[in-house]
């Protein structure tokens, strides 16, 4: 499966530019055959950071070895991880060059250049699935397109960047986010528009130790949020950690894109009843490139009734549990409002699924962010997706309200 991500700049700020040269130096064929350089050994750390970002954020380039290579070594660059490698490669008689400036992302990546397969055997058994959560806001369903417009403001984005990041800056001073520190860029990826956003977080202290003494360091960290703006669908998909920072991006990009800050008002933008109306068939893969299949693993129903009753049911495949079960029963209750769905995506040539959590109104988590545009595919496919997200149309947004009968197109 191709790369659809971004790779956050935090996280590669955290290897060692000798080790990421070593990581990304094995790739470096693959990646000059699709044009991509890599910085220069030399380049200032803003200049090298932020060339090696762009490099992973570049679409079908990379080789899917090294996409998994990466993903493993984020799964795996924490404080249990890096314990967990570090006896590992004891026990293998992996020789690790330890320093007193060593990180848990150093360690990853020389634990994947020693020996690839010792990485993917403790990723396995640490396997916590960490589910990257994006809220969804659609737009209106009525009046006049401006879609075109935004897009072609988006071709030269120097005056939106500019708008953005001074609303921004003037946020996340007044909220404890420190002055000045917000930073925008955008990038067109697979028809949508990806804004990656640094900004400070809440100031910290932690305590540095070197060589038996200790001395408290004073800093603000940096943080990263995504907004993705899709013109087809007409509505952005939010990843930030805070209620206060998603309204925030909500209102801003609203207002600079469409000139109103209430334009991104539609929260009812994902369904889950084509499982009720469709069964299994709602989880047909057919025609869905990078898909094997799709099974349903867990599910939560609320009756709404003056007792607040609510029921979970969970089986290694709801639909197969529900057919062999010794009276008949429907996997999915015709009553009851369906309050979230967890399922587990098979990619082709994937042999472990990954995570899929749908929770309406407007609430989609992943188990890697690069999943996203093949889900996507299939929750619009098999309407799951309220909407057509057809033209660019002010009357085809993810502004549907209901879903009538399903055709799966």
């Amino acid at each position: 499966m191709k790369f659809r991500k971004f790779t956050k700049r935090q996280f590669l700020e955290q290897i060692g530019r000798g080790m990421l040269g070593k990581l990304f130096g094995k790739f470096d064929g693959d990646l000059t055959a699709h044009g991509l350089k890599l910085p220069a050994t030399d380049a200032p750390d803003d200049v090298y950071f932020a060339s090696l970002s762009r490099i992973t954020l570049a679409p079908d380039a990379l080789p899917d070895n090294l996409i998994e290579a990466l993903f493993k070594i984020e799964e795996m660059a924490n404080d249990e991880g890096h314990d967990r490698l570090l006896a590992a490669a004891q026990l293998a008689k992996v020789d690790l060059k330890l320093g007193d400036e060593t990180s848990f992302g150093d360690v990853a990546v020389q634990v994947y250049l020693a020996n690839p397969d010792l990485l993917a055997e403790k990723h396995n058994e640490q396997r916590l699935i960490r589910l990257a959560k994006f809220e969804y806001h659609g737009s209106v369903p009525d009046g006049p397109s401006c879609v075109p417009t935004v897009v072609a403001k988006l071709d030269e984005p120097a005056e939106i960047l500019t708008l953005l990041t001074a609303d921004l800056d003037a946020w996340f001073v007044k909220n404890n986010r420190g002055e000045q520190t917000a930073h925008v860029e955008v990038y067109p990826i697979d028809g949508e528009f990806w804004f990656l956003i640094r900004h400070g977080d809440a100031f910290a202290r932690t305590t540095k130790l070197m060589r038996k003494t200790s001395e408290v360091l004073h800093f603000r960290p940096a943080k990263d949020d995504v907004v993705v703006y899709s013109p087809k669908r007409d509505e952005i998909r939010i990843h930030a950690s805070t209620k206060g920072e998603r309204e925030l991006y909500r209102t801003t990009f609203g207002l600079r894109l469409f000139g109103d800050d209430n334009y991104f008002c539609n929260r009812k933008t994902l369904t889950l009843e084509p499982l009720r109306l469709l069964g299994i068939d709602a989880l047909d893969v057919s025609g869905i490139a990078g898909l094997a299949k799709i099974v349903l693993r867990e599910l939560e129903i609320a009756y709404d009734n003056k007792h607040h009753e609510s029921v979970i049911r969970r089986a290694d495949d709801l639909f197969a549990a529900a057919a062999d079960a010794p009276f008949e029963r429907a996997a999915i209750p015709a009553g009851g409002r369906l309050v979230c769905a967890s399922f587990d995506f098979y990619f082709t040539g994937c042999k472990t699924p990954r995570k899929v959590q749908v929770k309406p109104s407007n609430t989609l988590k992943l188990g890697r962010h690069c999943d996203a545009r093949i889900v996507h595919e299939f929750l619009a496919e098999r309407s799951f997706r309220m909407g057509n997200g057809g033209d660019l149309n002010r009357n085809n947004r993810g502004g549907i309200t209901h879903v009538g009968p399903l055709a799966l197109s």
